[in-house]
């Protein structure tokens, strides 16, 4: 009987010491980093004050920031009016207008280089070819941003299917190690993380503002 009772105490024991999920993933995310160092948490002294889960997002949340992020294509600082209205296909219809616009001026102006070496007019072919290569990048430029309005778009049509669904949570820790690159100060850090959609490891950190 006594032996019952002193596996049972030491199992507690040993429940107690042990981390919960999200203690787990937060040194699971630190030893990762401190890995990379060529050190251990194991001898850093690593000690976790809190983790504490804040907030779930979801993908309704990240359609919202998508939103911003489109308006954000339009003009800097978009007011929320914008982003509530601005649409995908609105976007992609003036980009596909002005990639138009830049494409036929680019041809013209390629006709007017050829005419002007024709002619032997230097000054003009010069001129000529400087609005032409100007043409030439704004047709780029404007082409590669419409290439990322329907990369986000795809995201933002994948999104809206299941907008309850949790993409990550946010969590707010509290933990302090001896620092070994600053002669092994003890340190105390409070940062929020964000875990990956299967809610099993920390993938991101941000350091809390102070307010």
């Amino acid at each position: 009987m006594k032996k019952i009772i002193l596996l049972l105490l030491a199992s507690t024991f040993i429940v107690s010491c042990g981390k919960n999920k999200s203690e787990q993933m937060l040194y699971d995310y630190q030893q990762k980093n401190v890995k990379a160092l060529n050190f251990d948490l194991a001898d850093l002294d690593f000690k976790i004050i809190k983790v504490e889960k804040v907030i779930d997002i979801t993908a309704a949340d990240s359609i919202k920031h998508l939103k911003k992020e489109l308006a954000e294509f339009w003009t800097n600082n978009p007011e929320q009016s914008l982003v509530d209205t601005i649409s995908f296909k609105y976007v992609k219809r003036v980009l596909n207008e002005t990639i138009d616009s830049y494409q036929h001026a680019r041809e013209i102006y390629q006709e007017s280089v050829l005419a002007a070496i024709r002619t032997d007019n230097y000054s003009r072919e010069l001129e000529s070819k400087r609005n032409r290569d100007k043409a030439a990048d704004n047709w780029e430029s404007n082409s590669m941003t419409l290439i990322e309005i329907k990369v986000l778009e795809r995201y933002y049509d994948k999104l809206s299917k299941k907008p309850d669904s949790v993409l990550s949570t946010k969590y707010k820790a509290n933990y302090s190690f001896k620092n070994p690159m600053l002669g092994n100060v003890k340190q105390t850090f409070e940062k929020e993380y964000y875990t990956n959609a299967a809610q099993n490891k920390f993938i991101k950190e941000e350091i809390v503002e102070v307010k």
